[in-house]
């Protein structure tokens, strides 16, 4: 019964009735038939307990292929010595107390470690007594102390780095807690090295600076998650000395309890979130280390119009405009525009008049979000699925990777049941904003010059395609193009293309002959062992594609392939392979099936090799 009903209430929707008059007449129905949920009810309630526990800084609703780290190296002092109770992975821990000597090697080899977390302690930057003695109009002292602890952060800096700097190993450099409040109290300069809070948030600036010049370290911010969680349940300045910098805990001291009125533990005078907090230093460690792996990643964000982008039907408003995007939908017209920035690309599909959608859309944005924001556009009465199908075919990526946002549950359970694997959203509106900017899988580990310009490059292709529908044949349609293709080699980590092979080689699903993943270690180790990436740019007559694919040669094997999807039919491989294979006695390749990687099958046959065992192609030479 209730597949029936879904199913004629879709076809009304489609073909029979205004939308208009569907929203008002039969979405009652709808929701009555998909179950609405109450506040009261315990579906609800879980949902809301789950989104505000561990998942809060880091949400899983994105999240296709659960995993978690292998092993993970922690080099820290006392405060980062429970942690690995708590993350729920692996983890060996090595104490790191005023630069005592690091061993030659880890507990485990260090090829078993995904990533290592490193906590220098505070305490070892700022002296207990740096700044205790100087008098408050001494600027100039206060400086000196600043710039010495700076000296001191750059040698500890350097110290705990040595694994990181041997064997290239992905690691995240934790920063420092801030006060709470200013200690000179709240009449004193706030934006002022006097003011211990201001010092210290000073001395992580200057971290991130050292942190982002070294290869394959990141910024851990753990002062952000406990500011996220509340510092007054986490942070022990409100006891312990300001450059202590660490979590409230339960310890005693056995003398304390001779006291003519002995002390209770700290959980009888605070309230503790201490393991909530290191829970969550682990969730985020996680979160970094899965998108510099390009787990989940998502490429194309597909938004409905009413009451999505807007409240309301926009259509049938008697006042369309800017007050219809007032509360939570500017929040989420912010956070689309934020993931445009880091490379993904929108979409809409609406069932609305287009004309109508276009006279109306400047009076309700009032220039703060733009037709032109979004890639391709399929505003009309088509179902939303054929729309959906026809907006991944012209973007060239997997349902995988696409986010479709819908208000109607009708609307969502169609698409969700069409295309296996893409991730909906739309039920709980308050969520969106938080899922979309927090999520892992929308986030980018590196900004290029490729991510920014990604929706130019996909409106291009669209251009593309539609000369291409004008002219007779493939051939006529590759020569109007002119394309041009430059092939340059990558033989360092520290080569400024770098970053943008490693985006490409571990983002590519379909064209990649071997669909392997590389971590920055695995790349430093193929480099130096000879391996050259050859990567290549691209440039038509509508747009500049930038770096779109790479071609991972050692010694006479082409090791993998991976191009953009957004170059896929143009013959670009051809090119670059004639070229190559140019230079190299007995080229060889290995082509694996991933069952996603089906517009690379052939690519060997069609350049000239032929088949030579399993996996293996050889060029013919000749």
């Amino acid at each position: 019964m209730k597949s029936n009903i879904l199913q004629f209430l879709v076809k009304t929707r489609d073909a029979l009735i205004p939308y208009s008059y569907y929203r008002r007449i039969f979405k009652p129905y709808v929701d009555g038939v998909i179950g609405y949920t109450s506040p009261t009810d315990s579906a609800f309630s879980e949902i809301v307990r789950v989104h505000n526990g561990n998942n809060y800084l880091v949400p899983s609703d994105l999240e296709n292929t659960p995993s978690h780290p292998r092993r993970v190296l922690i080099v820290g002092s006392c405060l980062s010595e429970s942690w690995s109770d708590h993350f729920g992975y692996p983890c060996d821990f090595f104490l790191t107390n005023n630069l005592n000597q690091l061993p030659d090697a880890p507990p485990h080899p260090i090829e078993d470690y995904d990533f290592q977390i490193i906590q220098i302690p505070l305490r070892s930057i700022v002296p207990d007594n740096a700044f205790w003695h100087i008098s408050f109009s001494d600027n100039k002292t206060h400086e000196e102390v600043f710039n010495e602890s700076v000296q001191r952060l750059r040698i500890f800096l350097q110290f705990t780095t040595r694994w990181t700097r041997e064997h290239g190993k992905l690691t995240f450099v934790v920063n420092f807690l801030t006060p709470q409040q200013n200690p000179m109290g709240r009449f004193a300069p706030r934006y002022d090295l006097r003011n211990p809070t201001y010092f210290i948030e000073q001395l992580n600036v200057h971290l991130a600076q050292e942190v982002s010049d070294l290869e394959n370290t990141y910024l851990l911010d753990i002062d952000s998650i406990a500011s996220s969680l509340g510092k007054k349940y986490i942070q022990d300045d409100i006891v312990a000395m300001g450059t202590h910098g660490s979590t409230l805990g339960n310890n005693q001291y056995e003398q304390e309890l001779n006291r003519i009125e002995p002390i209770a533990p700290m959980t009888k005078y605070y309230v503790l979130r201490t393991e909530e907090f290191i829970t969550a230093i682990g969730r985020n460690a996680e979160a970094m280390y899965k998108t510099v792996r390009g787990t989940d990643a998502v490429k194309l964000i597909i938004v409905d119009l009413d009451d999505i982008l807007w409240r309301g039907v926009a259509a049938d408003a008697e006042n369309a405009d800017s007050t219809m995007i007032e509360g939570w939908h500017l929040g989420f017209i912010e956070a689309l525009l934020l993931c445009k920035k880091r490379g993904v690309i929108l979409a809409i599909v609406s069932k609305n008049d287009e004309e109508r959608i276009n006279g109306l859309w400047e009076g309700i944005m009032n220039g703060r979000l733009s037709l032109d924001d979004f890639a391709v556009r399929r505003i009309n009465w088509k179902s939303k699925a054929e729309n959906i199908s026809d907006i991944i075919g012209v973007v060239n990526v997997l349902p995988s990777s696409v986010i479709f946002i819908d208000d109607n549950p009708v609307e969502r359970d169609v698409v969700k049941q069409s295309f296996p694997g893409i991730r909906v959203l739309g039920k709980y509106p308050y969520f969106l904003r938080r899922i979309l900017l927090w999520s892992l899988e929308t986030q980018t580990a590196s900004f290029t010059n490729e991510s920014s310009n990604r929706t130019e490059m996909i409106k291009a292709q669209v251009e593309r395609e539609t000369l291409r529908r004008t002219l007779l044949s493939r051939e006529d349609f590759l020569v109007s193009l002119a394309i041009k293709v430059n092939i340059f080699d990558i033989m360092s980590t520290k080569d400024q293309h770098f970053k943008r092979a490693f985006e490409l080689i571990n983002k590519t699903n379909q064209f990649n002959t071997t669909g392997r993943r590389w971590t920055h270690e695995e790349f430093a180790a193929f480099l130096s062992n000879g391996g050259v990436i050859h990567a290549f740019e691209v440039e038509d007559k509508f747009t500049k594609y930038g770096i779109v694919g790479c071609v991972l040669i050692c010694g006479n094997m082409i090791e993998q392939f991976v191009m953009s999807c957004r170059v896929i039919g143009l013959d670009v491989e051809k090119i670059v392979l004639n070229r190559l294979s140019k230079g190299e006695k007995g080229l060889q390749a290995c082509l694996y099936d991933t069952k996603i990687n089906a517009p690379c099958h052939d690519i060997y046959e069609r350049c000239g090799f032929i088949k030579n065992g399993e996996n293996k192609w050889i060029y013919r030479e000749g």
